[in-house]
C-alpha cells in the first residue's frame, strides 16, 4: 500500500513537474523582455534541465533508503520503464544531477553579478560566454557521474539492504537495482570499521556543494546591494526588471535547497556516523520529487511579462466560457418565443 501510494506521489509530481517546465520553456521563448538578452538561454537551460530530472524521475520512481550506514537509492525493477542494463547509468545519472543543480544556480548567480556590477568580463563575447557557463555545469555534471560510479554495490551492502529493506518489503536483491555509500564495513572479526573506499569521494563532494553555497550566498548579497545603490543611476523599467529576476531566482534556487539538499545532506551525513534512521532516507525521497514541479512557479508570479502572459490566456479561457453560456442562454430565450409565434 505505501509503494503504490508513493508510486502514484511521484508520477503525478513528476508529470507535473515536465508540464510546468514545459510552460515556463514556451514563456521564456515567446513572453521574454527584449532587455533579458542572452540571460535567456540560462533560464532556457534550467528549464530543460530540470524537465530531464522529472523525467528521469517519472521513469525510474527511485526511493531513498537510509538507516545506521548506510544512504542508498534504490529502484526498484518493476516500477520502472527503463531496461534493466540501464538502471545502474541511471542511479549514476541521479547523483550527478543532485550535485550538478547547485552549480546550475551558482553560475545564475554569478551571471547576474557580473551584470549587475558592469563588468568588463561579458561585454565581449556575450552569448560565447554565456555558452561557456553551461558548459561549465555539464562539466561538473560529468565529474558528479565519476564521483557517484565510486558507490557501488558492496557484499557489505547486500546483507543489510536484506535483513532492513528486502524482506519487510517481500523482495529479493535481483528485483532492485542500488547505488550509494556505505560508510562503514565490518572487517573479519565482525568489528564496524570505517569504509575509507567512500571517503575521499565523499569529501570532494561535500567541497564542491560548500563551493556551490559559497558562491551563491557572496553573489546574492552582492546583487541586492547593488539593486538598493543604483537605483537612481538606471531607468524604473530596467531597475523593476532586475530586482524581478533576482528575486525569481532567489526563490527558484530557494525551492531545491530547502526541498532537495538540506534533507538529502542532512541523511547523507548522519549516515557517515552511522546514526540514521529510516525517516532521513522517506522524507527526501518524497520532498525531492516536488522540487521540479515547483520550482518554475516563482518566475511565474514574480517576473511581470510571464505573468501578464498567464493572466491573459486564463482571460481568453474565461471569456471564451462565458460567451458560450451567453449563446446558449440567448439560444435558451429564443426557443420560447420561436414556438409561441408558431402557435400564434
Amino acid at each position: 500500500m505505501f509503494s503504490s501510494s508513493r508510486e502514484i506521489f511521484q508520477r503525478t509530481c513528476a508529470f507535473f513537474g515536465i508540464f510546468n517546465n514545459s510552460i515556463l520553456a514556451l514563456l521564456i521563448l515567446y513572453r521574454s523582455p527584449k532587455k533579458l538578452g542572452n540571460y535567456k538561454f540560462l533560464m532556457m537551460y534550467i528549464s530543460i534541465f530540470e524537465t530531464l530530472y522529472s523525467l528521469l524521475d517519472f521513469s525510474t520512481i527511485p526511493e531513498i533508503f537510509s538507516k545506521d550506514y548506510v544512504f542508498l537509492i534504490i529502484i526498484e525493477k518493476r516500477l520502472t520503464v527503463l531496461p534493466n542494463f540501464l538502471l545502474q547509468c541511471a542511479l549514476i545519472i541521479f547523483g550527478s544531477l543532485f550535485g550538478m543543480s547547485m552549480a546550475i544556480f551558482a553560475i545564475h548567480f554569478v551571471y547576474r553579478y557580473l551584470v549587475m556590477t558592469g563588468s568588463q568580463f561579458i561585454k565581449t563575447h556575450h552569448l560565447l560566454k554565456v555558452l561557456g557557463l553551461i558548459g561549465f555545469t555539464l562539466c561538473m555534471g560529468v565529474a558528479w557521474s565519476f564521483l557517484h560510479s565510486s558507490y557501488h554495490p558492496i557484499p557489505q551492502a547486500d546483507i543489510f539492504l536484506d535483513v532492513e529493506y528486502l524482506k519487510p518489503r517481500n523482495l529479493q536483491l535481483t528485483e532492485i537495482s542500488y547505488s550509494g555509500p556505505c560508510f562503514q564495513v565490518q572487517d573479519e572479526k565482525g568489528v564496524l570499521r570505517m569504509n575509507w573506499d567512500v571517503v575521499g569521494t565523499t569529501g570532494v563532494m561535500i567541497l564542491l556543494i560548500s563551493l556551490s553555497f559559497s558562491t551563491v550566498f557572496y553573489c546574492g548579497i552582492s546583487i541586492y546591494k547593488n539593486i538598493k545603490s543604483m537605483t537612481s543611476m538606471r531607468s524604473s523599467l530596467d531597475q523593476s526588471l532586475q530586482s524581478q529576476l533576482f528575486y525569481a531566482l532567489v526563490f527558484q534556487t530557494l525551492i531545491p535547497v530547502i526541498l532537495m539538499h538540506i534533507p538529502a545532506s542532512f541523511g547523507f551525513l548522519v549516515s557517515i556516523f552511522g546514526n540514521s534512521i529510516q525517516l532521513f532516507g522517506q522524507l527526501p525521497t518524497f520532498s525531492i520529487f516536488l522540487f521540479p514541479m515547483l520550482d518554475p512557479l516563482p518566475n511565474f508570479f514574480i517576473i511581470r511579462s510571464y505573468r501578464q502572459a498567464i493572466t491573459e490566456f486564463f482571460g481568453c479561457i474565461l471569456s471564451t466560457t462565458s460567451s458560450h453560456k451567453t449563446d446558449s442562454n440567448h439560444k435558451l430565450e429564443m426557443r420560447p418565443r420561436a414556438a409561441a409565434i408558431v402557435v400564434n
